[in-house]
């Protein structure tokens, strides 16, 4: 994985098939100390791009041979961070508005406004930094993540200092993974433990309960970060490839010799009670216990805590929608006895 070292010079690739422009924007951005390619043939980006390997690409959008949106394919293909922006005439931003949903960066219409195009540079290459610094923690994390796990198997001989050591560290994963549900984990695993306690499940059994509701999206580690947090909807790929966190979480956990209970909530948190979840399509009681309350659970948490893609509602009315679903996506004997608790333990503002 190629990364731009600290206090080198940004490369930038400018592919326009007019040479007087590509001429005029190269003069231009090596006069501000980038170290720039210019192309007036298109048919030249793609093997040129391989030699130079640019952090921001500045394409005209109609050209000969090969279009703006040919090369957007190509160069996302080659390095998904590479950050595009394009030069389109006036009649062209719509269609440049629909390749920033697939990758580019921004769009700047002709003629160019040389601050334009340099304040446009500028926050592209900060965005690119940003997406390389928080792929090498990540990376960074996972690998002591694994590297914890590997010494927790073979060292650790109980559950306190599962809960102790391997929780913590990938609780702090999952936190880093997805800010925007930062707390969600806890909260939802101490309230799914509350409750299969209130209906009789005791000592390791409900423990594991707690570490599955705990880790139950551990598997987005492994989710690609344009799937996760993309703030659109997720097309019927992208949703194919969001579903296997089950089982990736499933995987991750079932070799670690006091999460292999846990790793089957983790691996059914998505199956409904009528056969229709994933990823096994598990029916009725083919259901762990645990997880199908934690299906209650964590869909009342979700409805009532303020997410990026829905505004909350008050528990009233999310145990309306729970009772609605009852029997379809939740099963009836776990409903009204996880509604009470819940109804008992969060926080009175919101009731």
């Amino acid at each position: 994985m190629l990364e731009m070292p600290v206090g080198s010079i940004a490369r930038i690739l400018v592919v326009d098939d007019e040479p007087e422009i590509v001429a005029f924007i190269r003069e231009l951005l090596i006069s501000r100390g980038y170290d720039v390619l210019g192309l007036s043939d298109s048919r030249k980006a793609a093997i040129q791009f391989d030699l130079f390997q640019p952090d921001v690409c500045v394409f005209d959008f109609r050209m000969p041979h090969q279009s703006g949106a040919d090369l957007l394919n190509v160069v996302k293909q080659k390095d998904p961070r590479v950050e595009v922006l394009f030069l389109t005439a006036q009649d062209e931003a719509a269609l440049a508005v629909d390749l920033m949903k697939r990758g580019a960066t921004d769009f700047l219409l002709k003629p160019v406004e040389l601050n334009h195009l340099l304040l446009s540079i500028g926050r592209a290459l900060e965005h690119r930094r940003l997406i390389i610094e928080n792929e090498s923690y990540r990376f960074h994390l996972e690998q002591l993540v694994l590297e914890k796990t590997s010494a927790l198997n073979e060292a650790l001989t109980s559950l306190g200092e599962v809960h102790s050591a391997l929780l913590d560290a990938l609780s702090m994963a999952l936190d880093f993974r997805d800010q925007s549900t930062s707390g969600h984990s806890r909260r939802v695993a101490t309230l799914t433990a509350g409750v299969a306690s209130e209906m009789g499940i005791r000592d390791a059994a409900l423990v594991q309960i707690e570490h599955g509701a705990l880790l139950h999206d551990i598997g987005k580690l492994k989710t690609p970060d344009s799937i996760l947090w993309k703030p659109a909807k997720l097309t019927p790929e992208e949703w194919k490839i969001m579903r296997l966190h089950a089982e990736y979480g499933h995987q991750f956990l079932r070799n670690v010799e006091f999460l292999k209970d846990a790793a089957d909530l983790v691996y059914s948190h998505h199956e409904k009670f009528d056969g229709t979840g994933y990823p096994r399509g598990l029916r009725g009681e083919e259901i762990p216990f645990g997880a199908r309350i934690f299906a209650i659970v964590d869909t009342v948490d979700a409805m009532i805590y303020k997410r990026p893609y829905n505004n909350p509602v008050s528990f009233r009315v999310a145990a309306a929608e729970v009772r609605r679903c009852t029997g379809t996506q939740f099963d009836p004997s776990v409903v009204e006895p996880t509604l009470a608790y819940l109804s008992e333990h969060i926080p009175s503002h919101l009731r």
